[in-house]
């Protein structure tokens, strides 16, 4: 079942798209491009549930939601999790930026991860623009992408996306056994994944 809701904060209405699916939990995710919200909750939940839900973390997920989409304040944006005076930057020039010094070093970090854990061949690894995930690793063309917008983390972090999309070549779904092969390789991987998945909201 689906149902729409309006919500407003600070003069700025959203449009809810409010799922009701077998689940434990309440998420809401935003697009910052439609400034609309995608809430998706368990059957039995009340819309007045839903609604405490969504105002209680409406402020804090759209203020950073904000930050992840700029990634900069004024003349600096966050490099391997740290600002960097670069001047103003458009959108594209931000993404070419990242493209830039992000490519080099994500394919240094797959080639030692590679080795370290025993793949068989050599990926090929791009980087671009993706709304829904930060990497991703296609069997078919034995590449492995990345989200440009990665750069803006930790090398820790950029580490354990590394590690996970590497994992996918032994087991390709999320299974235990997948997650048995991440933390043997990556033992602080849950913590990581809850800093690099910062604009998704449980209650």
């Amino acid at each position: 079942m689906v149902k729409t809701r309006v919500y407003e904060y600070e003069g700025t209405r959203y449009e809810a798209t409010v799922t009701f699916k077998r689940m434990r939990s309440l998420t809401m995710r935003y697009d910052p491009e439609k400034g609309t919200l995608r809430v998706s909750v368990p059957t039995f939940t009340t819309l007045r549930r839903v609604d405490e839900f969504v105002l209680k973390h409406l402020p804090r997920l759209t203020k950073k939601v904000s930050k992840k989409a700029k990634n900069y304040d004024g003349q600096y944006l966050y490099v391997f999790g740290e600002k960097k005076e670069v001047g103003e930057l458009e959108p594209q020039e931000i993404t070419a930026y990242y493209k830039k010094i992000g490519l080099p070093y994500v394919k240094e970090r797959v080639a030692y991860y590679s080795s370290l854990m025993g793949v068989d061949y050599p990926y090929k690894v791009r980087m671009r623009e993706m709304k829904r995930t930060f990497g991703s690793n296609s069997r078919k063309t034995k590449t492995l992408t990345f989200q440009t917008r990665l750069m803006a983390f930790s090398p820790e972090i950029i580490d354990s996306v590394v590690v996970h999309e590497l994992a996918h070549h032994f087991q390709f779904d999320h299974s235990p056994a997948f997650y048995a092969v991440v933390y043997a390789y990556c033992p602080d991987y849950d913590k990581l994944r809850k800093r690099l998945i910062h604009d998704r909201f449980e209650g």
